[in-house]
């Protein structure tokens, strides 16, 4: 229902008790509340500044489909209410809300301003239904051997089988629009140019980078425990590396798209994103587009992840009835070697710190590890977002520009955990389902495994579509995903905490290298 106020203090109040309202029946957790009514009323003072407390605003709170929507549409001059000039309010808001899922969409058409927000309900953990999931397959598939072979090859061919490579089939076409769109809202969200290119340009650089060092200082670690072909070897010379690279360049644009290459569709990605970013408002239709479009895609890929415990009850079950159990049986490998590769990576990016930097081991690690541990036992970001903004600026003494853009951003983007756990999915996967492990297999699994850890969509099955481009590209066979799924519920715990932890770290060496850091406050004792 639709209702129309002015923008007077008394009418603001009640906008905000209006909302508050509509998110508790809505079941929002009361912290996200409290959040999403205060940067409501922020965003309304601000219009009231610029347009007086004559001006109008309607109020749309909307619930489709489970998706929560709260819209704010005002007549009047273009004004964007998250740039004041106020530097430090409105990037604090931006960082808030981004941390919280909630970030707010705005743009301006026929002489209304629109604001939108989209608040998420908590995301119950997947970990008690894929249990089950894998128990119920167990159980089913034990039965269905006490039924005649005949019987058992009919249920698995007719119904099982057919089933999964339809779901998969789906997933794969979504897949690379998913990641279009992700990739390309992401860029342009950063802002503007002079943000880019003032701090944005060399964080992003270093995050790729530092990336590329953790995925390989990984696999230098993982690759002792699997066996190597190196048949290959001889022939794969420069200008194969070189023709690997120059594939990700496609030949027009629609080809990434007709012959599902996700390389190239991440490129096409980047160039409409920067493209947009550098037009400005000049793009602002397409900008708008993108949008509702990424908006539409999480919509869908949020009612798929909730099919994934039957994705992995199917799985599971065809690979028994087909006789192919032991590859969930094989694949115990995948998390003592996650837990191997994160182990090495904290430790070097500790000492590497603490070194270059004077500081205690024992003083940085009691500063990280409050964050980590919200990391540890939520598996969530934004959860720690609070938590993580306060350590950087009282404890690391990070310059609060660089936590306002980097914190909100490097959450997204810088994933060395997911990569860690990329790596080691793919690696154990590929020996499970007898892929040699060669020279070239493994620089192809370095690239993508660095771009997906930046390019990972943060949205419910986000994980389920990278796995999906992974092993599409390194010729993993479908039916591996499930194993990954149903193990990665439990290994995004420990990715998130290492997610979070390298972060500050990184946080910390750019505040250093843009003198910006506050050494008495990163080596002063907690």
């Amino acid at each position: 229902m639709i209702q129309q106020f002015t923008l007077t203090n008394e009418h603001i109040d009640r906008i905000s008790e209006i909302v508050e309202g509509f998110l508790a029946e809505a079941e929002l957790e009361q912290k996200n509340i409290l959040r999403t009514r205060f940067a409501i009323e922020e965003t309304l003072l601000n219009y009231q500044e610029t347009l007086g407390t004559n001006g109008t605003v309607k109020v749309n709170c909307v619930k489709r489909f489970g998706r929560i929507r709260v819209e704010l549409s005002v007549p009047g001059n273009r004004f964007d209410p998250f740039d004041t000039g106020a530097e430090d309010n409105s990037e604090v808001m931006r960082g808030i809300l981004a941390g919280m899922g909630i970030a707010p969409s705005w743009n301006y058409k026929n002489g209304v301003n629109l604001v939108v927000f989209t608040p998420q309900k908590k995301q119950r953990s997947q970990m008690v239904t894929l249990a089950l999931s894998i128990v119920l397959a167990l159980t089913v598939g034990g039965l269905c051997y006490l039924l005649p072979d005949g019987v058992r090859l009919f249920l698995n061919n007719s119904l099982i089988t057919p089933l999964f490579n339809t779901f998969m089939g789906f997933l794969s076409a979504i897949a690379g629009p998913m990641i279009f769109l992700s990739v390309a809202w992401g860029i342009y969200s950063i802002g503007d140019t002079a943000t880019f290119g003032k701090i944005g340009k060399r964080m992003i650089t270093r995050f790729l980078m530092m990336s590329l060092v953790v995925t390989v200082v990984s696999a230098v670690a993982m690759l002792p425990f699997f066996s190597l072909s190196m048949g290959g070897a001889a022939s794969f010379d420069f200008s194969e590396l070189l023709n690997m690279v120059l594939d990700i360049i496609p030949d027009n644009l629609f080809t990434p798209f007709t012959e599902g290459n996700p390389m190239q569709i991440i490129f096409v990605a980047v160039l409409l994103g920067v493209a947009m970013l550098v037009m400005g408002s000049k793009t602002a239709a397409v900008a708008s587009f993108v949008e509702q479009a990424n908006y539409l895609i999480q919509l869908i890929m949020g009612v798929v992840s909730s099919l994934i415990p039957f994705f992995v009850f199917g799985s599971i079950l065809n690979m028994i009835l087909s006789d192919n159990f032991s590859a969930l049986v094989e694949s115990y490998k995948l998390i003592p070697l996650m837990i191997l590769g994160d182990v090495l990576v904290l430790v070097i990016y500790i000492a590497m710190l603490c070194i270059k930097h004077k500081v205690s081991p024992t003083v940085l690690i009691k500063k990280l590890f409050p964050t980590f541990l919200i990391g540890l036992t939520t598996a969530s970001s934004a959860a720690a977002f609070a938590t993580n903004v306060e350590c950087c600026e009282k404890d690391l003494g990070i310059d609060k520009k660089i936590i306002n853009f980097g914190i909100p951003l490097g959450q997204v983007v810088f994933m060395p955990g997911a990569a860690i756990l990329f790596l080691a999915a793919g690696l154990c996967m590929a020996e499970v389902y007898g892929i040699a492990i060669s020279p070239s297999w493994l620089i192809t699994a370095l690239l993508i495994i660095v771009v997906l850890a930046v390019a990972a969509p943060p949205v419910p099955g986000g994980a389920l579509t990278c796995y999906t481009i992974l092993f599409l590209q390194l010729n993993i066979p479908a039916e591996a995903i499930a194993i990954v799924i149903a193990l990665n519920v439990v290994l995004e715990f420990v990715a998130t905490a290492v997610n979070l932890s390298c972060l500050q770290m990184e946080l910390v060496e750019l505040s250093a290298s843009l003198d910006m850091l506050d050494r008495e406050k990163l080596l002063k004792a907690k």
